[in-house]
């Protein structure tokens, strides 16, 4: 390597250290210049766009990005402003016992293991007190409403769109169904072998 080579790597080196400190210290001041910009935050009131604020209507016909797509019985629960009656997808045992799973985590806190609203967070909530799924007003409910109760809340209570996906909420739905039904049986409705079982129980 001759001197004009080494004299001009020394320079280059040189010149980009300053550089890195210059930015690092006395930062773009064209930068600060977007920090600082006029700009609207929402709920302002803005005279220059259409209905004089900030935040505006999304065009008639459009959908968020995020919306589900699909038959409305199944993606909302409702189809012409028509509740879903019967839940609208195959139900099996399997999904019932998902459906279990997930009222156990997010349900029974508030609604009770057995969905009768007897729970000790529920005895501890004097402002309102958890719905009573057995109760007759809920069993008359059709099957898109409960669906619907739970993906956008009602109430004291939240949504639970983000921790269900919309499987999970009609396997919800089912468990709800099978424990209504559970909490009016007979004995006498049950299956010889129940019935038999039951026979040994009792005193």
């Amino acid at each position: 390597m001759n001197l004009s080579h080494f004299l001009l790597l020394a320079a280059a080196s040189l010149l980009g250290a300053c550089r890195t400190d210059q930015t690092l210290v006395t930062p773009d001041p064209h930068l600060e210049r977007m920090l600082k910009q006029e700009k609207r935050l929402p709920y302002e009131d803005d005279p220059m766009l259409p209905q004089g604020m900030a935040m505006q209507r999304p065009p008639d016909g459009t959908l968020p990005v995020d919306a589900p797509m699909g038959d409305p019985l199944i993606v909302e629960g409702v189809a012409n402003d028509h509740w879903a009656e019967r839940i609208p997808v195959p139900v099996d045992r399997a999904m019932i016992d998902d459906g279990r799973r997930q009222f156990d985590t997010f349900c029974a806190t508030c609604h009770g293991e057995l969905g009768d609203g007897h729970s000790i967070v529920a005895d501890k909530m004097a402002l309102r007190k958890p719905q009573d799924l057995l109760a007759d007003s809920v069993r008359a409910y059709p099957a898109g409403r409960l669906f619907q109760t739970i993906r956008k809340g009602y109430g004291l209570m939240s949504s639970y769109r983000v921790e269900l996906t919309i499987r999970d909420t009609w396997s919800v739905v089912a468990y709800v169904r099978a424990l209504q039904l559970a909490g009016g049986a007979r004995a006498a409705d049950l299956p010889a072998d129940l019935r038999a079982e039951l026979a040994k129980e009792a005193p």
